[in-house]
C-alpha cells in the first residue's frame, strides 16, 4: 500500500527567536508553580514507522525500500538496518521527505509450484502438433491449441517471464528467447539455476511441431526473461518491482508472474501501476495454499489478472488459492514442460531430464499469459489492456457458479471464445 508522507512544516528564524524571548519571559511564572508540561505523545510519523515495521518477518533481514516515482518510472532504494530502532529511524527520516512515494520493507516470495507429483493420465484422441511429447499435454487439448493457432500463435508478442531465469539454449527454446536481466546477480544471462522459470517460459512459448519435447500454447511469441528469484525458487520483492519495471521499460506485451508473497508491498503495487500504465497485461499465480490461504499478492493487487490452477475435469484445483483476486482459472496439474538438466531440489524433478511434469497456479499463469500473446497477436496489438483482461476472463466457462465466484473467478479459460468475441 502506497503511504504517502506528512508535509514537514517549515519554521522561520523569526518565530525560533520569539519562541526564544517567551520562554525567557515566562520562565519566573513556570518556576513559580505552573503546571507542568505534558509529555508529546507519537507523532503519526512515528505510528506509520511502527505500523510498517509491524509487517516484519522474524528472521528475514530488516531492508528499508524508499520508492520515488521519476520520469522513467518507479525508482527502489534499499538500505538494510541492524536492528528495528535503526529501521525506524530509516523509515522515519524517508516518510519526512517530500519527494518519497512510499516507503516499506522488503518481504520474501516464492515460486508459486504444488511440491506434490500428479499421477500420469490418459490423453485425448485429437489432431496434434508432430512434438514428441505433445499427448502428454492435456491442457493444449483443453483449450484447443491447435484450432487457435490457425488464427493466432502469438507472433511478435513478447511475454516477460519474471522468475528464476530462462535456459535460453534448451532445444525447445532455443531462439524463443530474448537477451534479459538478472536481478539477483546484477547481469545480462538471467540463467536459469532452479528450474522454475524454465517451466514457465515453455508453457508459453516452446516451439511447436519440431518433432520434439513438448509444443507452448504460444509458441510463435519470444520470451523475455527476468530473473528475480534465486536456484531455491526465493526472492526479494525489491528484485521483483525492479524486474517488472524493466520487463515493461524492455517492450514487454505481457508481464507473467509465478511467484507470491502474502505482502502487499509498496514497491511491487508502484512496478504493477508503472506496467499497466504502459499498457502491459500482467498476470499473475494466485498460490497453492487452498481456500483458507492469507490473500496472495501480486495477484491482488489492481490491474493484475489473478489465476487459479483447475483440473483435467475442470474443477478447481485443491491447491489453489481462493479470494476476490482470482479473475479465472487456467490448467495447472500435471503439466508437462521445459526443465533445466540440474533441477533445484525443491522442485520433484528427475536430474538430466530435459521435461518435467508440475502442479501449480505458477503452471496455471503462464497459460493466460500465453492466451493473452494470442489475443495481442491476432488483433495486431489493437486491443486495450482492459479489453485484453475482460476477453480472457469474461468468455470464460463457468464451472462453480454462474458469473463470478471466489473458488473459479469467471470460469476456465477458454481462447477460442475470446477470439471470437474479440
Amino acid at each position: 500500500m502506497s503511504r504517502r508522507p506528512p508535509t514537514p512544516r517549515g519554521r522561520s528564524s523569526t518565530v525560533a527567536h520569539r519562541r526564544i524571548i517567551l520562554s525567557l519571559a515566562t520562565a519566573a511564572v513556570l518556576v513559580l508553580g505552573a503546571a507542568p508540561a505534558a509529555v508529546a505523545g507519537p507523532t503519526s510519523t512515528d505510528r506509520e514507522a511502527a505500523g510498517i515495521l509491524a509487517t516484519a518477518t522474524p528472521g528475514e533481514p530488516l531492508t528499508v525500500v524508499t520508492t520515488t516515482e521519476t520520469a522513467s518510472g518507479p525508482q527502489f532504494t534499499t538500505e538494510v538496518a541492524g536492528s528495528h530502532a535503526e529501521a525506524k529511524a530509516l523509515i522515519s527520516d524517508a516518510l519526512a521527505d517530500p519527494g518519497t512515494a512510499a516507503v516499506d520493507l522488503a518481504h520474501q516470495v516464492s515460486i508459486a509450484t504444488d511440491t506434490a507429483v500428479t499421477k500420469k493420465r490418459k490423453s485425448s484422441k485429437t489432431r496434434r502438433s508432430n512434438d514428441s511429447q505433445r499427448k502428454r499435454q492435456w491442457a493444449l487439448d483443453r483449450l484447443a491449441a491447435e484450432k487457435v493457432w490457425r488464427k493466432s500463435s502469438g507472433k511478435g508478442v513478447v511475454v516477460a517471464v519474471v522468475d528464476t531465469g530462462v535456459q535460453a539454449n534448451h532445444p525447445d527454446l532455443k531462439g524463443q528467447v530474448l537477451k534479459g536481466w538478472d536481478f539477483v546477480e546484477s547481469d545480462s544471462k538471467a540463467n536459469d539455476r532452479n528450474g522454475h522459470g524454465t517451466h514457465v517460459a515453455g508453457i508459453i512459448a516452446a516451439k511447436a511441431n519440431n518433432k520434439r519435447g513438448i509444443a507452448g500454447l504460444a509458441p510463435s511469441s519470444r520470451i523475455l526473461p527476468v530473473r528475480v528469484l534465486n536456484s531455491a525458487g526465493t526472492g526479494s520483492t525489491v528484485a521483483v518491482a525492479r524486474g517488472i519495471v524493466y520487463a515493461a521499460r524492455k517492450g514487454a506485451d505481457v508481464i507473467n508472474l509465478s511467484l507470491a508473497g502474502n505482502s502487499p508491498d509498496a514497491q511491487v503495487q508502484a512496478a504493477v501501476r508503472y506496467a499497466v500504465r504502459r499498457g502491459v497485461v500482467v498476470v499473475a499465480a494466485a498460490g497453492n495454499s487452498g481456500c483458507n490461504a492469507p490473500t496472495t499478492y501480486p495477484a491482488a493487487f489492481p490491474g493484475v489478472i489473478g489465476v487459479g490452477a483447475s483440473d483435467r475435469s475442470d474443477g478447481v484445483a485443491p491447491f489453489s488459492n481462493c479470494g476476490t483476486y482470482v479473475d479465472v482459472v487456467a490448467p495447472g496439474t500435471g503439466i508437462t514442460s521445459t526443465m533445466i538438466k540440474r533441477p533445484s531440489l525443491s522442485l520433484p524433478c528427475a536430474y538430466g531430464k530435459s521435461y518435467c511434469v508440475l502442479d501449480g497456479t505458477s503452471m496455471a499463469s503462464p497459460h493466460v499469459a500465453a492466451a493473452a500473446a494470442i489475443l495481442i497477436s491476432r488483433t495486431k496489438h489493437r486491443l486495450t489492456l482492459s479489453k485484453v483482461a475482460y476477453l480472457l476472463t469474461a468468455r470464460a466457462d463457468d464451472i462453480v457458479t454462474p458469473g463470478y465466484d471466489t473458488t473459479s473467478g469467471r470460469g476456465v479459460l477458454n481462447i477460442r471464445r475470446a477470439l471470437v468475441g474479440r
